[in-house]
């Protein structure tokens, strides 16, 4: 046979398997199957199949030249190590291998085509790293392809019988195999390039889709799964972005929100918790469902549907879940699995950091109950001695301290309150002091300067610590005592400073207070200090001056912060 008949005939060859791999390549099937990065073995077995089907096909409709018959097996057997991996090449070239050695002709060539055919799914297969997800050089490409041909030559040498045969064959044969399926196996490979082409296009909008989904979403989950106006809200959002047909979103013990669009779902129609879901939140992992049974109560709304649930998980522990459904497919789109679980994810982690801050603020408020019950025994002391003996010179003034006492031991023990306004917070500081004065008469002089509205909310019992700290400790050498409480009502913050005229803070406190470790005089400082770092950043801490004239301990509170705070502390 002329050899430009050949080169002809083995080109038609190659363009019946490259018009296969352009109609495999449309399949969605075969598109999930070939971009899943971890396969079933079920998956696995069809590819190997699907290619050692391939491989018999070439060798079904090979050449005959007399010695020898003239075959495209190598686009195959490569091509299935290439796309499907190691396994697919091995599995595949040994169907095609067997195949080879039983039915090809003539048989003087079986056991070395039989070899060679093995060999290309294996070389195919060690070289699916480099080549793998559409990232191959078709230079590489066409070498490496010259090169399995040329091991197919070398083993024609090797195991067919006569020498002399296998010599002239492989010298009519080399020049027309190596070149065109070199060249025919490009046009196969290329075929399939589509597919990763997409993928590529599929993930980078999924991966936008999660990104505007979250920014959507990661507010509404700011207080957990408890507040369902928030969640159906966000139902609404996710169906209104995906192009799931509905979705369902629950947690351990019921339904929050259900959508099915076009059609209106009440709670109250789904009361128990779908079988797809519990498995998923039992199991912490996704779970897929191509058909719910009929007996299934949400049949008759999903039965054409596949549906997907995917666990809101948290320390390893289920919460909820979030259960998609779409029109059913001959496969699942992993696309699907993964956008769902991706929002799963990110739900995960924000209701994760809802609920640390959830606890950050329930341990705020136990220390601010614990502190309001810590009753200073001296201060009451004083206080009832005071009033004892006012009582023998002024009946009506002993009467006006013990409302004082009475009305400074009322807003102490208010527990219910967090936040309160400076107007209330400065108030109880005057019982405070007045209760003071009546103990110490001329020696302490309080004074005020009031700068703008004092309607600010602040920690309750914040300023507290801090005046007794100055009346205790800010005695002169002369033992009188003055306290100033001055306040500046700004724009974006309000400022209080408290002064007094003692020794100023020694250094040792200052270095503990800075550490945050407490020492004796330190304790109701530290608590406060500790408070406005907590609620405002770190660095709205205590700023304490000491100078000549005394010490000047100075707070200050960010109204904005101040306005998320009360607003979390209404909701909680």
């Amino acid at each position: 046979m002329r050899s430009d008949r050949l080169a002809f005939d083995l080109i038609l060859n190659i363009g019946l398997l490259v018009i296969i791999a352009n109609l495999l390549s449309k399949l969605r099937l075969i598109q999930n199957m070939l971009v899943q990065e971890a396969r079933d073995w079920r998956r696995q077995m069809v590819l190997s199949m699907l290619f050692g089907g391939i491989i018999m096909l070439s060798t079904y409709t090979s050449i005959d030249i007399g010695s020898y018959n003239l075959n495209t097996r190598v686009i195959g057997g490569m091509a299935a190590g290439l796309l499907g991996g190691p396994l697919v090449g091995m599995y595949a070239s040994l169907l095609g291998a067997v195949y080879v050695y039983f039915f090809s002709s003539p048989s003087a060539f079986a056991a070395a085509s039989a070899f060679s055919t093995a060999l290309f799914g294996l070389l195919g297969g060690g070289f699916y790293p480099y080549f793998q997800r559409g990232k191959w050089k078709y230079k590489d490409l066409f070498f490496l392809t010259c090169f399995a041909e040329v091991c197919d030559m070398i083993a024609i040498l090797r195991l067919a019988s006569p020498f002399d045969m296998a010599f002239q064959t492989v010298l009519q044969v080399a020049g027309p195999m190596i070149i065109l399926n070199s060249c025919g196996i490009l046009l196969f490979i290329s075929s399939f390039n589509n597919v990763f082409i997409q993928q590529d296009l599929e993930s980078s909008r999924q991966l936008q889709l999660s990104s505007e989904l979250s920014r959507k979403c990661i507010p509404l989950l700011r207080k957990g799964l408890k507040n369902r106006d928030d969640i159906e809200e966000m139902a609404d959002i996710i169906l209104k972005e995906t192009d799931w047909t509905g979705i369902m979103v629950l947690d351990r013990t019921e339904i929050i929100a259900w959508k099915h669009k076009g059609i209106p779902l009440e709670l109250e129609d789904m009361k128990n918790i779908p079988l797809i879901a519990r498995e998923a939140m039992d199991n912490a992992r996704l779970t897929t469902v191509s058909q719910v049974a009929r007996d299934n109560p949400l049949y008759e709304i999903v039965k054409d549907y596949s549906l997907i649930a995917a666990p809101f998980v948290i320390h390893e522990q289920s919460i909820g879940c979030l259960v998609a459904w779409t029109k059913r497919q001959w496969v699942m789109r992993r696309s699907e699995m993964v956008l769902l679980q991706n929002i799963a994810t990110i739900g995960s982690a924000q209701i994760a950091m809802a609920e640390l801050e959830n606890q950050k603020r329930m341990r705020q408020k136990a220390e601010f109950k614990a502190l309001q019950f810590q009753v200073n025994p001296h201060f009451l002391f004083n206080a009832l001695n005071t009033i004892s003996c006012v009582c023998r010179e002024n009946p009506d003034r002993a009467r006006e301290l013990l409302i004082i006492l009475a009305n400074y031991f009322r807003y102490n023990l208010n527990n219910e309150v967090y936040m309160v306004p400076m107007a209330d917070e400065l108030d109880h500081v005057k019982d405070y002091l007045e209760l003071e004065k009546a103990r110490f008469e001329e020696k302490l002089e309080v004074i005020y300067k009031i700068n703008g509205k004092l309607d600010t909310p602040v920690p309750t019992l914040i300023l507290q610590p801090i005046v007794e700290n100055a009346v205790k400790h800010g005695a002169d050498g002369r033992g009188y005592r003055y306290v100033s409480i001055r306040i500046e009502d700004k724009k974006d913050e309000l400022q209080v400073c408290i002064s007094d005229h003692g020794k100023g803070f020694p250094k040792e406190v200052l270095e503990k207070l800075d550490q945050e470790e407490q020492t004796g005089r330190s304790v109701g400082l530290m608590n406060v200090h500790k408070r406005m770092k907590s609620i405002y950043g770190e660095d709205h801490g205590l700023k304490i001056v000491n100078s000549d004239q005394g010490s000047c301990v100075e707070l200050r509170f960010d109204k904005k912060v101040t306005k998320e705070r009360e607003d979390e502390d209404s909701d909680s």
